[in-house]
């Protein structure tokens, strides 16, 4: 690394600029494919910046004092240096893939594959990793694309036999027998209006507020052959949300999914991933080694991906289902306040003091722990600020995000006005006891129904929430046991009651 460093520096120095800097900190390890991504790999993710003071770069490229401990290369005041651009690194979704993991995916996709890979195809590689893993694998052309011209010098010559250009994954690079890759996670916040605008037009059937990995894997599906392999990574969330809905109907009824692996956590993201490997045009078939059979997983609405579904599971679902109504029928079901100004930061409208115009508030940590604060409620001044009747109101509160966890959900008879990271539930009907809806919200058969659905992280946003179902008979006669009025039966409770507890 400090060979790649030094190098860095001094291209940097010449006024090369990102792209040159990078350059030749990659041809410092030209042959050692591995140790080029590792070491150019990771400058090529910096921003070049001029140093305010002499500092000290250790080998994972932190700032030290220009003696401090790990230094590796000392740099002096008003020299370019790199500095790790981790904001740019998450509006591209830019992560790069561990070598195990990348060799791993596209092992697998080899393993199953109908037709004889000649040709592999990464439409987002990045600074190469996937590009090195093919060719290591011995596939004869090997291409790839990005748009970050830094990475791509890297990719040159980490992969020198790879044909590497600068283009949009989004857009077809014609067709291969391998698509392998990590494609950038990028979602809706970080997104370009304009290019979610155009991929609306180009598929129709994008829902919501979708992670630019959907048009992804479509793509990537209309680039391999009949019988060619799709191996990805991809967020775990794509494989069971909402937005993700529409393309994995079209994957589960078209293609066959071979490998469903994870989630399991990506190496420097706060994100679970899942490795997807799909034969093209070869389904329906069974879901890799879930004993569900892709013709039975179609039944379900939200048709989820997940390596958690076993043999059963989309009939149970559908036996609830039957005897239910949708929590959302009964119940308003929505995000609490979002109380960040549309100006400034959420400091300027919540304070430790009551006042005239300020409500009390919590957020979901804060709530639970009984703690609360006060917030200006000014609608003309917040984003999407509710209606006041939501929180004033008695409801349940329930923390949005539980991960792994179970259920944390209490009855607010206050009117604290809660914040976004909390899910309201406000029944319409006086007919309907918070008392008997909380007991449903907590319940571990609900919580491992959901995971059916939705997969083991417990996300509960007010989709996911408003879909709870209800049973008609256990609302009319209090004394009834939840399994019972679902009518389901021993084996199937507890088989909800295992997934509901969480980890």
């Amino acid at each position: 690394m400090q060979q790649a460093l030094e190098a860095w520096l001094e291209a940097a120095a010449r006024g090369e600029g990102r792209v040159g800097a990078a350059r030749a900190a990659a041809e410092v390890d030209a042959g050692r494919p591995w140790e080029v991504l590792a070491h150019a790999g990771l400058l090529a993710r910096c921003r070049v910046e001029l140093a305010e003071e002499d500092l000290g770069l250790t080998r994972g490229l932190k700032l030290r004092k220009p003696d401090g401990a790990g230094v590796i290369a000392v740099v002096r005041a008003g020299e370019p240096y790199p500095a790790w651009d981790k904001s740019g690194r998450r509006s591209r979704g830019a992560f790069d893939t561990p070598p195990e993991m990348a060799r791993e995916t596209v092992a697998r996709a080899l393993d199953v594959a109908r037709v004889r890979v000649q040709s592999g195809m990464d439409p987002a590689c990045g600074t190469g990793t996937f590009l090195v893993a093919m060719c290591e694998a011995g596939i004869a052309e090997v291409r790839g694309s990005d748009l970050d011209e830094a990475a791509l010098a890297v990719a040159r010559v980490a992969a020198p036999d790879a044909r590497v250009e600068r283009a949009d994954a989004l857009e077809p690079r014609g067709i291969v027998d391998l698509v392998a890759g990590n494609p950038p996670f990028v979602p809706p916040e970080r997104q370009d209006k304009q290019l979610r605008e155009r991929l609306r037009a180009r598929f129709p059937w994008l829902r919501g507020r979708f992670d630019l990995v959907v048009p992804f894997v479509a793509v990537a599906m209309q680039s391999v052959r009949p019988g060619g392999v799709v191996s990805l990574i991809l967020p775990a969330a794509a494989m069971v949300q909402n937005y993700g809905a529409p393309l994995r109907r079209q994957l589960a009824a078209h293609h066959h999914v071979t490998h469903l692996d994870g989630p399991m956590p990506f190496p420097g993201a706060s994100v679970d991933v899942v490795r997807l490997v799909m034969v093209s045009e070869d389904g329906p078939a069974m879901v890799a080694d879930t004993g569900v059979h892709a013709e039975e997983l179609l039944r379900l609405e939200h048709v989820p991906l997940v390596s958690s579904m076993a043999p059963g599971d989309v009939a149970l679902v559908e036996k609830v289902r039957e005897n239910s109504v949708p929590l959302g029928e009964l119940a308003v079901v929505d995000t609490g306040v979002v109380a960040h100004g549309i100006h400034g930061s959420k400091d300027r409208l919540i304070h430790d003091e009551p006042a005239p115009g300020r409500v009390c508030y919590a957020d979901a940590r804060g709530f639970f722990a009984g703690e609360r604060r006060w917030l200006e409620y000014a609608p003309d001044r917040m984003h999407r600020a509710k209606r006041p009747e939501m929180f004033e109101r008695p409801k349940i509160v329930i923390q949005r995000l539980r991960g792994s966890g179970p259920v944390r959900a209490e009855i607010d008879r206050d009117g604290v006005y809660v914040g976004h990271t909390c899910t309201v539930v406000t029944p319409e009907k006086e007919r309907v006891p918070l008392e008997r809806l909380l007991e449903l919200v907590r319940s571990p058969l609900a919580s491992g129904l959901i995971r059916i659905e939705r997969g083991a992280r417990l996300d509960l946003y007010p989709r996911d929430v408003a879909g709870l179902p209800v049973p008609r008979t256990w609302l009319e006669q209090p004394d009834m046991p939840l399994a019972e009025a679902w009518g389901i039966d021993e084996h199937q409770q507890a088989r909800l009651g295992q997934l509901g507890v969480g980890a």
